[in-house]
């Protein structure tokens, strides 16, 4: 069965909110939503419910009942993750809470938006893992795999505030350049981060690779296709595995074929994303890749599908298909081939183009899930949360004293609100 496109087909986690700030609290709840289920608590209970493995707590200065708390918890429920919304700062409290067990600290209102990408990044790091790998591909050619990866690592470049990298691994001639409108220009080039390798630390590598004007960092293939064959499989990972120190998020746009490379990237990725269109050729190349994803035993939660160009919301026929296919998740991006063509003439994003478009809503939802996993897929209903959620954000944010600091804070973090 496929459940892809609604939170109510998936069971929410439940966790538990210790505070008395209720604007706040409604904040955390609409932000955690699509993953959580939040139940607010005035005292610590005597037994740990056993599904309970998230806790928010409430800062104002009150550091010695805080602290108490954090301890009262962490004595009850050992591994349980803690997080401290911050209402004002105080250093010694942060270090105090840090040595005593809390998992992380969210400043409030600024990170409340944010709060899915923290929680996300923070498991992954305690699991020794470092940023997300999301790998583009499609056996078939010509079903925009690269306009959707570009696009979409545009928008997972807003949610990493600026810690996201676009790989173009589409040998021999990619387009992320192209979609980018950046061809021309001389651009840090694969064989340049392998010379560079062993050189790099964090300082080092941003200042490295080309960025495009959104802030996306990009690593081009090189133009001279000669270069590409001292690229193996094996040198592959070992870049993934480097890029992912320095970003949150990394992007590879994927050649269609079954190369050692292409394969490589697929060991590496934590998102395997199959790009398709409604049409039979471009499903029995996916069909043939969900055979190989089996064969060489990627786990299945880490297979997304986007069907791109669909035409219909309602097409009960494709519907139909894409269930047989059994992949849990499933993204449709509306059928908009003039909106990209003219995008990619002008030389700018879908974001840029048509920021208001149903198509960009899709792509930036799909960011959502591919970094935070965000079950919200669905724009055609789209009063529920773009209009509905986000009024109640600013009312909410108008209400708490905070709210002067989103105010003298830059223009895209007021336009999210």
């Amino acid at each position: 069965m496929s459940a892809a496109l609604s939170t109510g087909s998936l069971t929410l986690k439940p966790c538990l909110y210790f505070g008395g700030d209720k604007d706040l609290q409604e904040a955390v709840n609409l932000a955690i939503m699509s993953k959580y289920s939040l139940e607010v608590m005035h005292e610590v209970p005597h037994i740990w419910p056993e599904n309970i493995g998230l806790v928010f707590l409430e800062y104002q200065g009150d550091d010695t009942n805080v602290l108490e708390r954090v301890n009262q918890i962490l004595t009850l429920a050992r591994g349980v993750s803690i997080y401290i919304l911050l209402k004002e700062k105080n250093a010694d409290f942060i270090i105090a809470a840090s040595h005593q067990g809390v998992q992380g600290f969210i400043e409030c209102p600024d990170e409340v938006f944010q709060i899915l990408s923290i929680l996300h990044m923070q498991d992954r790091r305690r699991q020794g893992k470092n940023g997300i790998i999301s790998t583009f591909f499609s056996l078939k050619g010509g079903v925009g795999c690269t306009a959707v990866a570009t696009n979409i690592a545009a928008n997972l470049n807003e949610i990493t505030k600026g810690r996201t990298v676009l790989v173009d691994l589409n040998m021999p001639l990619g387009d992320t350049a192209l979609y980018l409108n950046m061809e021309g220009r001389r651009l840090y080039s694969l064989t340049d981060f392998v010379y560079n390798l062993k050189r790099f630390d964090e300082n080092l590598i941003y200042k490295s690779l080309s960025r495009h004007e959104s802030g996306l960092y990009i690593l081009s293939l090189p133009t001279e296709v000669s270069e590409l064959e001292s690229i193996s499989g094996d040198l592959i990972k070992t870049i993934i595995q480097a890029l992912r120190r320095y970003y949150d998020h990394v992007v590879i746009d994927c050649a269609s074929d079954l190369s050692d490379i292409t394969l490589s990237c697929l060991d590496e990725s934590d998102n395997i994303v199959l790009v398709a269109e409604p049409s039979l050729s471009s499903f029995r190349a996916v069909n043939t890749a969900l055979q190989l994803t089996q064969k060489l035993g990627y786990l299945r939660e880490t297979i997304k599908l986007i069907v791109n160009r669909s035409t219909s919301q309602d097409d009960h026929m494709l519907d139909d298909v894409v269930e047989s296919f059994d992949v849990d998740v499933v993204a449709k991006v509306a059928n908009d081939y003039e909106g990209f063509t003219n995008s990619l003439k002008e030389g700018k994003l879908i974001s840029a183009y048509k920021p208001e478009s149903v198509v960009n809503k899709q792509l930036w939802n799909i960011a959502n899930m591919l970094h935070n996993g965000s079950v919200k897929l669905e724009v055609d209903k789209e009063p529920v949360f773009t209009r509905q959620a986000r009024g109640m954000f600013k009312q909410l944010l108008d209400k708490m004293p905070a709210k002067r600091l989103l105010e003298s804070g830059d223009e895209k973090q007021k336009a999210a609100v």
